[in-house]
């Protein structure tokens, strides 16, 4: 498995308005990247991120994924999160009332089979699924460390933000996916944090999953990525190893700025 194409998506456009967010954008994935996504605030990068989650429509192109080669592009979120596709968002969506263990449940949702009736009347096949569930947000809150897994009882809110970024992502792998997409996760972050972050992303990597993140961190795309691709004005403008990208002529112009040809 590991080297065929995941995802991949051909000519994929979409506009708000006479906005061109994504023009004709070809982008690849095979099993067990790290690939990132980086460009200016405003190049594209998060709306390629709702477009292939289903929470935005293509204006034309198509999206693919899995073996099966099955096209996203008409189905909606839901449908997209069971086949195997989860995310983090730029801006925190946690439960802030809810315990750090049920934000990491709420994730495992889409995985469950248990009905109304099967949760009204905790029959057998019902607690036991919840105890599975159960153990297995346990064991993710786990891969992070001692930062979750001593507050799995405490509110989402009392979490420092680096700990909120490493709850969002532990809800994300609740999904069991396939590819992960993480929408800036460091950022925020100081370098001791950052340093971590990276470290776990490469553990995530480690149990199978591909993942695609947008980075502003140059210090984390350089030191996971295995492959970048740059936007600006929703074109691709490079594409390849993070250095072939770095001192790619309109990457430094668009986005790192001139003087980090030399960095």
């Amino acid at each position: 498995m590991a080297g065929t194409i995941l995802l991949e998506t051909k000519n994929l456009s979409k506009r708000f308005g006479g906005l061109k967010a994504l023009d004709r954008f070809d982008f690849l994935v095979r099993h067990g990247e790290i690939v990132g996504l980086i460009g200016p605030n405003g190049s594209g990068k998060t709306t390629f991120f709702h477009v292939v989650t289903g929470i935005l429509k293509a204006a034309s192109g198509t999206v693919m994924f899995g073996e099966r080669r099955e096209v996203l592009t008409a189905l909606p979120p839901h449908r997209i999160t069971a086949l195997g596709i989860a995310r983090t968002f730029q801006r925190q969506r946690l439960f802030n009332q809810m315990t750090v263990l049920q934000n990491v449940l709420v994730g495992a949702h889409c995985r469950t089979c248990s009905g109304l009736f099967g949760s009204i009347l905790r029959t057998p096949a019902t607690r036991r699924e919840q105890k599975v569930v159960q153990e297995k947000a346990t064991r993710l809150l786990a891969l992070f460390g001692e930062r979750l897994l001593p507050r799995a009882q405490d509110p989402a809110w009392t979490l420092s933000y680096a700990n909120r970024r490493r709850l969002e992502i532990a809800r994300a792998l609740a999904a069991d996916p396939l590819l992960l997409l993480l929408d800036e996760p460091a950022a925020g972050m100081n370098p001791t944090e950052t340093r971590e972050l990276m470290r776990d992303i490469l553990s995530i990597r480690e149990q199978g999953i591909t993942i695609v993140l947008i980075e502003h961190d140059m210090t984390v795309v350089r030191g996971i990525c295995d492959q970048v691709v740059a936007l600006d004005h929703g074109i691709k403008i490079a594409e390849g190893s993070f250095e072939e990208v770095r001192n790619h002529p309109s990457v430094i112009e668009a986005y790192l700025g001139r003087r980090a040809k030399h960095a």
